[in-house]
């Protein structure tokens, strides 16, 4: 019990933690950082002229781990056809916090700030499985397990949401790598 306590503080003191350096970062930056580009160069990116609207169709939330970041990307911008069309939350553990009671006020108040200043009518949940703020697979005991809990954890998460934003379209999506040959590929499954 003492092992799960501790895990829960943790998750609630990196939140915070991480919460505050993010947004005193960004309200601190007001200039380039020359310590930060590759030979003190200026990068330059073309915007798509529609991303300079003040408002974007939905928001995505994801765990932080990187194993999975390009093919979330692949997933939203080519198949969801959401490119240059969203937010992201991204946060250890992801909708962990959401269902957890201690975290749960905290991603609140980012998704509300979203809907806010973004007026967001769709939001697109992406799991995984092997998650470390799970404890990693191991912790459930059995593959159906972890499926049974993460899908109960999806649900959970669009029940909260569509109870606070009754106009809300929710996705979800549990994703898992898959040995295939000399290949790890992700596998996405849409959870109903």
């Amino acid at each position: 019990m003492k092992v799960k306590q501790m895990k829960k503080y943790f998750n609630i003191i990196f939140i915070i933690v991480l919460s505050y350096f993010i947004s005193t970062g960004c309200a601190f930056n007001k200039t380039s950082s020359p310590d930060l580009l590759v030979d003190n160069q200026q990068i330059a990116t073309l915007l798509n002229p529609e991303t300079l609207r003040s408002d974007c169709d939905t928001l995505l939330i994801t765990c932080i781990d990187y194993r999975f970041a390009v093919a979330n990307q692949g997933l939203i911008n080519e198949t969801l056809k959401l490119k240059d069309n969203y937010d992201h939350i991204s946060i250890p553990g992801g909708i962990y916090n959401l269902v957890t009671p201690e975290t749960r006020e905290l991603l609140f108040s980012k998704f509300a700030l979203s809907v806010k200043l973004h007026l967001i009518n769709r939001v697109v949940i992406i799991s995984h499985k092997d998650c470390g703020a799970y404890g990693g697979s191991a912790t459930f005991g059995s593959e159906i397990a972890e499926n049974e809990t993460l899908c109960t954890d999806l649900r959970t998460a669009r029940a909260l949401l569509i109870e606070k934003y009754p106009t809300l379209e929710v996705n979800l999506f549990l994703e898992s790598l898959a040995k295939e040959g000399a290949e790890v590929k992700v596998h996405f499954e849409k959870i109903p």
